[in-house]
């Protein structure tokens, strides 16, 4: 696909970190300019929740970025987590209407605001609408149907909505940081197009982002996204997990994560480094073993609840196995442990963009790439949807798909430390067919790391 000439800027909102990245398309290439990670402040969950806190966030994330990209960000292509995302397959039709039957701009427009007549419900608004293919006069797989002379023009593709609420709270929060939003891109669709390449997304692939606050998972075949979910872990938690067990400072057992960590057990050594432990006068000897095992209970958790998911959809049979990307992907031993939760093919991706080759980095990259990459009809969709308020929430009749329920697990005899007043999200929304609720999996074994997992509980408790 060709690439748009021009500046594009991505913005990534996290739990625990805001990226802002800027890369210019200068002859189907994309050249990075210039990027920032900040602290993130007024999100949870992935969702905004306090205006004010994240907006400044933002403010501070765009004039890093500004100042090492040397130019003024002024639009942003916004990531949109696929909380609460829902999927209607719709399709439009029209007469063409131009005296010499040759389709236009006009006509993709109207064709596409033909199929958007089939509304929602008021508490939900389109995100996006993306043409899957054009019909003219029969003749169908058409991608751009303009210049074509036709009688009847139609149209098929995906809509996808979301809560209004949620996408208020993210365009009031971008505007109050000073920038327009370009698009609001559906990060599991960014995600996909850059990570994966055409074999991948054509015989079938899942990723995995493993955020701070959160872990994305996003499935797709024949191109199209087959299943996205997220799950209420991520590296702080094990940040978290590390500090509870140790009886150390979270700043502490941070450092302690990216210096001493292992995810994998078996790769991990019996060399001890000193820990400062509340309540102890000398520091206390801690093996990186024992490190990994606090590690590793709490990234195979994660794992585990993915795999129970993929497993009852029958999407661990793709071909192209998982590719794991986000900053929790950083840890020496992810790649080794998802191998042997998953039992298929598991790699690591690292963005080839000079200068950030960090996995880190790959859901902001995507939101540029994503942007730059939009075609011309896709546009034109967007215009459509986006230029007539009245279409976007007229509420009309409308089945909603039917929601499943996000289960939080705990891990067996391990208590999660969460953040105050934290809220586990019910209704998480697939894109998938839901099915029923599978047996629950089987009780391994006991080893090593399981009674490690005891140890950890009776301390907790």
């Amino acid at each position: 696909m060709m690439a748009r000439d021009g500046f594009f800027t991505g913005l990534d909102i996290g739990t625990s970190s805001i990226k802002v990245l800027v890369a210019e398309h200068v002859n189907n290439e994309l050249n990075v300019i210039g990027v920032s990670n900040a602290k993130s402040a007024g999100v949870k969950d992935g969702i905004i929740v306090d205006i004010e806190a994240a907006a400044g966030a933002i403010k501070s994330a765009i004039a890093q970025a500004e100042e090492k990209a040397g130019i003024s960000i002024k639009m942003v292509n916004v990531g949109l987590p696929a909380n609460l995302l829902q999927l209607e397959p719709t399709q439009g039709m029209i007469p063409v209407t131009s005296e010499t039957k040759e389709i236009t701009n006009v006509d993709v427009e109207n064709v596409v605001k033909s199929a958007l007549t089939k509304s929602m419900t008021p508490d939900r608004e389109v995100i996006t609408f993306i043409p899957e293919e054009f019909v003219v006069d029969g003749f169908q797989g058409i991608r751009d149907p303009r210049g074509m002379m036709g009688i009847r023009l139609e149209m098929r593709g995906i809509l996808y909505t979301g809560p209004r609420t949620i996408l208020h709270n993210l365009r009031k929060t971008v505007e109050r940081a000073g920038v327009q939003v370009e698009n609001i891109v559906i990060s599991p669709l960014a995600m996909i197009r850059s990570v994966l390449n055409e074999g991948e997304r054509e015989f079938g692939t899942t990723v995995i982002d493993m955020g701070g606050g959160q872990t994305t998972v996003a499935s797709v075949r024949g191109q199209e996204l087959q299943y996205t979910n997220i799950y209420q872990e991520g590296g702080d938690y094990v940040t978290k997990d590390i500090s509870k067990v140790l009886r150390t400072s979270q700043k502490l057992a941070e450092s302690l994560k990216f210096n001493y960590g292992e995810a994998y057990v078996p790769a991990a050594s019996e060399e001890s480094f000193q820990v400062e432990v509340i309540g102890e006068v000398e520091p206390v000897e801690v093996t990186e073993r024992y490190l990994a095992e606090i590690i590793s209970a709490r990234i195979r958790h994660i794992f585990d609840q993915i795999k129970q998911d993929l497993d009852r959809r029958h999407l661990l049979e793709f071909p192209g196995g998982i590719v794991i990307i986000g900053g929790g992907a950083l840890l020496p031993g992810v790649v080794e442990l998802a191998q042997e939760v998953f039992q298929v093919p598991v790699k690591l991706y690292v963005p080839n963009q000079i200068g950030i080759r960090n996995p880190a980095f790959a859901h902001v990259i995507s939101l540029s790439e994503y942007a730059g990459n939009l075609a011309e009809v896709d546009i034109l969709a967007q215009a459509a949807v986006h230029g007539d308020e009245s279409l976007r929430h007229k509420a009309i009749e409308f089945t909603r798909p039917v929601q499943i329920e996000q289960r939080v697990n705990p891990l067996p005899n391990f208590t999660q430390p969460k953040p105050d007043n934290m809220q586990p999200i019910a209704d998480m929304e697939t894109v998938t067919i839901p099915v029923e609720n599978g047996p629950e999996p089987e009780q391994p074994k006991e080893k090593l790391t399981d009674r490690v997992r005891h140890l950890l509980g009776n301390m907790f408790d």
